[in-house]
């Protein structure tokens, strides 16, 4: 099990898997891991402006975001 402790980890497992050679290398679990800690990261820095289901539902659209137009490349 891959534990992720910053985000040097979590660049670094982005970037191995990238490099697997496997076509779902960003998938559901991936998506998961990197949904949750951007969560937390969010609410460090933003936890006295938002409500903790304000920033898990950024934390969702913006993992949506990413897998979107960033993984898949679309428009």
């Amino acid at each position: 099990m891959t534990q992720i402790n910053n985000t040097n980890d979590l660049l670094h497992f982005i970037v191995t898997h990238a490099n697997s050679g496997v076509k779902n290398w960003f998938g559901f679990h991936q998506q998961r891991i990197a949904g949750i800690h951007t969560a937390y990261e969010i609410a460090k820095l933003h936890a006295d402006k938002m409500t903790p289901e304000e920033v898990a539902d950024y934390a969702y659209r913006l993992n949506n975001a990413i897998y979107n137009k960033l993984v898949k490349g679309a428009e």
